[in-house]
Order: structure tokens, then sequence, then C-alpha cells
């Protein structure tokens, strides 16, 4: 995606809170050659430096609200400047970018399998964040949700918070980016990874 003469290149990836995995997205040279943001779920987290890994290529942000261990976070490259935005729900990590004619706003989910957190973060977003003062908008994350939109053909499993997320990437004019039906939790052969976009952040989408 092109903006303002730098393509954003996302690598966006659960880690299974995998000290290994990690380290090995953060260090690998083929990271740092594809790609110059990272949209990490279930980073590994470190109690005796009370953090997600520092890396010296990159700039972290994980979420504002308290969270130990936190559930996303978002790493950039340190050529790049971002700026980190409020959030009051866990598992959501938002920054933007400065660009012209507006910012560009990207923001990571995580959300439980177990817990009910989608309208929260609605709210929260809704309260944090105008749509109108940001040219690009991308929020992807690991939504752990099902739904026909985007499961694979023959998956039935539906969810009923997932009509709650679509009613919400709908209220902010986002729509899907990743193709209906890609695989992207291979281990279940289905789909809980998503990525939504507004028209503008469509428009300039190379690849999803």
């Amino acid at each position: 995606m092109l903006e303002n003469h730098i393509e954003l290149r996302i690598l966006q990836n659960n880690l299974h809170k995998s000290k290994a995995r990690t380290h090995s997205i953060l260090n690998d040279p083929d990271t740092a050659q594809h790609y110059n943001i990272l949209m990490l779920q279930e980073q590994h987290w470190f109690e005796y430096t009370n953090s997600s890994p520092i890396h010296h290529a990159w700039t972290m942000f994980e979420p504002t609200t308290a969270d130990k261990p936190p559930r996303s976070a978002i790493y950039i490259r340190k050529t790049i400047t971002a700026f980190q935005i409020e959030t009051s729900v866990k598992g959501v990590t938002a920054i933007q970018i400065p660009t012209e004619p507006k910012p560009t706003l990207i923001v990571n989910i995580y959300k439980p399998s177990d817990k009910t957190t989608i309208s929260a973060i609605h709210q929260s977003l809704q309260a944090h964040l105008k749509n109108k003062e940001y040219d690009t908008i991308i929020i992807g994350g690991d939504f752990n949700l099902h739904h026909p939109l985007w499961n694979p053909e023959g998956y039935l499993r539906q969810d009923d918070e997932a009509e709650t997320l679509i009613d919400m990437m709908t209220d902010m004019n986002l729509n899907l980016l990743v193709l209906s039906r890609t695989i992207t939790f291979p281990d279940a052969d289905t789909t809980i990874d998503l990525v939504w976009g507004n028209d503008s952040t469509a428009e300039r989408t190379i690849k999803c």
C-alpha cells in the first residue's frame, strides 16, 4: 500500500506467547526486508522487564490499558514515525502515522475466544478515534469469531458476536480486505484473523 511514497508492508501473526517465535519474527532478516509494520497477537512477554520484547530496529507499542501480559502489540520500523493512541479496552493497540493529507490509523486487536468484548472495543474506538480525522484506516487482528462472510466454504460454525463485529465495522465504514474464505488458522482450517479498511485503504491496497 503506497502512502506518501512509503509502502506500508504489514505482517500480522499470532505467536501463541512463544518466546522463540517472537524472537524469530523480530530478528529474521526476511522480516526486516519485506515488512515495516508488525501487528502481533499473543507475543511473548517478559515478567522481569514487564514488557514485550524490545528490539533495536523496531519501535514497540502495547495497549495503553493495563493488560498483563498484553495480548497485542504493534512494532514499526524506526525509520517510520508513529504515535500511540489511547484505548480503554484490553487487547487493543492503536497508532497513527503522520501522513498527508491526513494521518494513517492502524489498530491491532486480540479478542479472546472466551470473552465477549467487541461492543466494548466499538465504544472505546468511538470515544478515542474520529474516522474523519484519518485518511487511511486499517484494523486487523485475531478476532476468534466465525461467520459465513469470511468462513471457508463448508465451515458452518457461526458466532453471534461476529454479527456485532460486522455492525461495528459497518458503523465505521470499513470493509473486509482479506479475501473471503482465506484460511488464516491452518490448525483448524478456518478463518479468525481478519483485516478491515476504509475506502481509501482499499484503493491503495496492492495485496492483502
